[in-house]
């Protein structure tokens, strides 16, 4: 039995760590990291720019919402080929490509000032591949160039980053719509061309990776970039950052004979142990994603005018709203950053999750009280657009076309959903009866219930559900299996968010807010099972190790792992990629 709660083994590791260059370190992991900033300035930019494309009428709700969604398929490759390409030629060669395709897609997108929707969804399809490629680089480059001690902040760095982004842009989206006009979309998502810049440049002169050069046999070229990251490296130090410590000590840097001594076929790895780490990195992805975040980000813009903070035709609202959630994303991973060492990956999602439920139920409370208003569904029969003709308040202004007529009375408030493209008479008839027309939200006194519910749901979710699963994935799986396994979770990753974006913006104006809600609240609390049942704490073991937490059997409560028997032993097996 192994007792990861001895202190005194804990301390040694500790104190044996290498010293790394800080100032450079940090330049190098910033570079990294700007993948996914950039992945989030992106999504907070597209969701600004949705509204000058559909004001203008180049895209419709339903090109809109396959323009958010079924691009993203395309990072699912993404994220295979990158992890193909960084393992022929590098992390760093990999990065750079993921920055230069990118670009490449963004120019298409804004080249144009009214493009085809053909012409943007290319763009946008090209841009995604870029980020797939990106996000499965950039974890594994990050697990290869920290140090166990550091491995889970920095991971969860790299996530905080992209709300950083969201709320960037955010602002970006903010004062260009006041300055200039909340139509100028090209400006917001064109925006994005700076952090892609700024990374192609900085990726140039930051080392490769050491570990990867070493499963390349170059041994004497990976100690060379190791010690651009660590100050007097020694050659034991350099051993225990390859986790090879119990290799001989033949390890040197000085002889050809020493590199073709290190050559080594891959370590012994029983098959349900594999196959147990790939059903945890890949269930906790879909776990995460079927919360419904991503569509809460990418939809924030359309969130905020339902909210009811919007007046008119006056954009601000609608981006505050948006900015808020960008924030709050933000505040919930910098909370994972500060704790997750303390606490472990284990009991931060737990916690996040039930936090997320409660959240959740207090979203599909506040949609109530909001539709709580009696409507009457048909009050002028021959003027009324058939699709108009909802039950609630919420269903009316998520209906493209729509809007509600509220009406205050003595006996509480009402309503009807009337067709906004009708002609003045109807918004005429509809302040004769008292009432307000108002194209995009039901001015309800619980809209400001629901903005807290959300933002609470955004905060709860990105302390856990939001940077947990990619720092599992990334971490669990030894050096041999991380390229393949990696890319294969981050294209789940993307796939989940593609088809949870879709079904939301299909299912939203069909079903309403409020049963949307419910349907991620039933979900989130089968992924809360899920980790209780199936998913072990990682902190503080090496990748080379990791897998001794995965020879328990399944459902096991214990914190404790047992070696492979040795009456598995013949089970055991080599896995190449």
């Amino acid at each position: 039995m192994v007792d990861h709660n001895d202190r005194s083994d804990t301390s040694r590791l500790l104190n044996d760590q290498p010293r790394v260059k800080v100032v450079k370190y940090i330049l190098i992991v910033f570079t990294i990291i700007l993948t996914r900033l950039l992945f989030g300035y992106d999504r907070g930019a597209i969701g600004g720019a949705s509204l000058g494309l559909l004001e203008r009428g180049i895209l419709t709700d339903a090109q809109y919402s396959e323009l958010v969604s079924l691009p993203i398929f395309l990072a699912v490759a993404g994220g295979l080929f990158g992890g193909f390409l960084q393992n022929i030629r590098g992390r760093k060669v990999s990065m750079l490509f993921s920055a230069l395709t990118y670009g490449l897609g963004l120019i298409l997108c804004v080249m144009l000032d009214k493009p085809n929707y053909t012409l943007l969804f290319m763009g946008r399809s090209i841009s995604n591949f870029g980020f797939g490629m990106g996000h499965v680089t950039s974890l594994v480059y990050l697990l290869e160039l920290t140090p166990p001690n550091m491995r889970g902040k920095v991971l969860v760095a790299n996530q905080l980053v992209k709300p950083f982004g969201n709320s960037v842009s955010g602002l970006v989206n903010l004062a260009i719509s006041k300055t200039l006009s909340s139509s100028n979309w090209r400006l917001m998502l064109g925006s994005s061309i700076i952090p892609c810049i700024l990374q192609t440049l900085l990726i140039i002169p930051i080392p490769m990776s050491f570990k990867w050069l070493y499963t390349k046999d170059k041994l004497v070229k990976s100690r060379k970039e190791a010690e651009k990251l660590y100050e007097g490296l020694t050659t034991q130090q350099f051993k225990k950052l390859l986790d090879v410590e119990k290799e001989k000590d033949s390890l040197s840097t000085s002889s050809n004979s020493s590199v073709q001594s290190m050559k080594k076929r891959p370590p012994k790895l029983n098959r349900n142990v594999v196959r147990r780490m790939v059903v945890v990195a890949i269930g906790l992805i879909i776990v995460g994603q079927l919360a419904g975040f991503s569509a809460v980000m990418y939809y924030s813009v359309q969130i905020g005018h339902t909210s009811g903070i919007v007046n008119g035709d006056d954009s601000t609202g609608a981006f505050l709203v948006s900015e808020g959630i960008f924030v709050a994303n933000f505040i919930g991973v910098l909370i994972s950053l500060l704790v997750i060492e303390r606490l472990g990956r284990r009991k931060l999602l737990l916690i996040s999750q039930i936090g997320t439920i409660f959240s959740i139920a207090l979203v599909v409370a506040a949609i109530a009280m909001v539709d709580s208003m009696a409507m009457n569904n048909n009050p002028w029969p021959k003027v009324v657009n058939p699709d108009c003709l909802v039950s609630t308040c919420t269903l009316c202004v998520a209906q493209p076309g729509c809007g509600f007529c509220s009406v205050n009375t003595t006996l509480g408030s009402t309503g009807f959903c009337i067709d906004g493209n009708a002609t003045r008479s109807i918004f005429d008839r509809c302040e004769d009866h008292g009432g307000e027309y108002c194209a995009s939200d039901c001015h309800s006194s619980s809209n400001i219930f629901l903005v807290v519910a959300l933002l609470l749901f955004v905060i709860f979710f990105s302390v856990g559900l939001a940077p947990i699963p990619f720092v599992i994935a990334a971490e669990i799986f030894p050096q041999h299996l991380r390229d393949i396994f990696t890319s294969i979770s981050i294209s789940t990753y993307y796939s989940m968010t593609a088809i949870v974006t879709l079904v939301f913006g299909e299912l939203y104006p069909v079903i309403g807010m409020e049963y949307v809600f419910v349907i991620f609240g039933i979900l989130t609390s089968l992924g809360f099972l899920f980790v209780i049942l199936l998913v072990p704490e990682t902190k503080m073991n090496t990748p080379e190790t990791m897998h001794e937490l995965f020879t328990r059997p399944w459902f096991s409560r214990s914190v404790e792992y047992e070696s492979i028997s040795q009456n598995e032993e013949d089970e055991n097996v080599y896995i190449d990629t």
